[in-house]
């Protein structure tokens, strides 16, 4: 906390976190997380939502649920195509729409527009189905949707960055957002700074 105070800085959120049965391990997270007064903290842990709701009740910290992309069994199918997982569920927006619906509304969705794309998904789509129980978001730009795309600099490429953050005012979101830019990674300020004025610009409007 020192540190952060002495460069200007604050943390908004942390994770993703593994929540477990351990409710005092649970609670350690927690702990920390009001202790740097983090806005939330992100989780895939959906199968532990009643122990969590109860520490976010407590501590009011807000949780969002994080989604990776879909995920394949190593085996593939009689034509040689990827058969997905259907043991990881929490790529899907419906599927975490369902699971935070009837909890408290701190609970949420971490969005992540990037593992959205990576799945197929339209970013803006997805927005619409979680609409009202937005956590946080982690923005990222693709070229194209599907797997094997990196991120790309805001308005460069499929996601329509202008839209998104368009669609999100209109559901009056007010959590964090949070540049992903896992991209040209020893020269990726650059192309970072010019995300940050993309959003910057668009607030301008």
């Amino acid at each position: 906390k020192k540190q952060l105070e002495s460069l200007g800085l604050t943390i908004s959120g942390h994770g993703v976190n593994r929540f477990t049965k351990d409710a005092a391990e649970n609670r350690k997270t927690f702990e920390f997380a009001k202790k740097m007064a983090l806005y939330g903290v992100t989780t895939e842990s959906v199968d532990n939502l009643d122990l969590i709701e109860k520490l976010v009740k407590e501590f009011d910290i807000r949780v969002g649920i994080h989604q990776h992309a879909k995920r394949f069994k190593k085996e593939r199918d009689a034509q040689g195509n990827q058969v997905e997982d259907p043991s990881y569920k929490v790529w899907s927006p419906e599927y975490i729409r369902d699971q935070v619906a009837k909890r408290d509304p701190r609970i949420g969705a971490c969005a992540d527009l990037g593992h959205w794309q990576t799945s197929g998904l339209k970013a803006i789509d997805c927005l619409k189905i979680l609409e009202g129980r937005i956590i946080s978001v982690h923005m990222k730009e693709r070229a194209a949707l599907g797997t094997g795309q990196h991120d790309t600099i805001f308005g460069t490429g499929i996601t329509d960055m202008a839209g998104v953050l368009a669609e999100l005012k209109r559901q009056k979101f007010a959590g964090n957002l949070s540049i992903e830019y896992e991209y040209n990674w020893d020269n990726s300020v650059p192309d970072i700074k010019q995300c940050i004025d993309f959003v910057r610009a668009w607030k301008g409007k």
